[in-house]
């Protein structure tokens, strides 16, 4: 992976998510195992879910453990599916945009997970800030958290989305 940019400014972060999401190159209706391969195939990584945790993650949400061809996605096994989803969406887009490492994990905070060497961990914590108002772009925590939102709406918002919008909208 390799370490990129980030968002200077709305504009960028924008742009940035956009251009990330095109690459994916999603339909509507794409399954989440279609979604994996994707992730997979535009990150050159192995990519599995696992949900895990208990009382020691009451505030982290999402983890992503990055190893050499790898990336485990793990989250919080309690949550409702639906809130699994999203988690899993956020840190496919950590992935997607090739944020190469997350300072969100509370310091001290144990989640079971320690990182061996060569291991990076991008992790979701509880209590985003908003980011289309709330984000400091000088801030690269903040932006990174930012820009992976932003991206995991956009590919949620064309999964759950309607498959054949035209003759959907006569619905209302």
């Amino acid at each position: 992976m390799t370490k990129s940019s980030l968002s200077r400014n709305a504009d960028e972060l924008r742009q940035r998510t956009a251009a990330a999401f095109a690459r994916l190159g999603l339909v509507p209706g794409s399954s989440l195992e279609a979604l994996l391969t994707v992730v997979a195939t535009v990150t050159g990584r192995r990519i599995e879910i696992d949900p895990v945790g208990g009382r020691e993650w009451e505030t982290v949400t999402g983890l992503v453990v990055l190893s050499e061809g790898e990336a485990r996605v793990l989250i919080r096994k309690p949550d409702p599916r639906w809130y699994q989803f999203h988690s899993v969406l956020h840190e496919l887009s950590h992935l997607v945009l090739e944020h190469t490492g997350c300072a969100s994990l509370p310091s001290g905070r144990r989640t079971g997970v320690t990182p061996r060497p060569g291991q990076t961990l991008l992790a979701r914590s509880s209590g985003q800030a908003d980011f289309e108002t709330d984000i400091d772009f000088s801030d690269p925590e903040s932006v990174r958290e930012a820009e992976a939102e932003k991206l995991s709406q956009a590919i949620a918002e064309v999964m759950l989305g309607p498959k054949h919008p035209e003759d959907e909208a006569v619905l209302g």
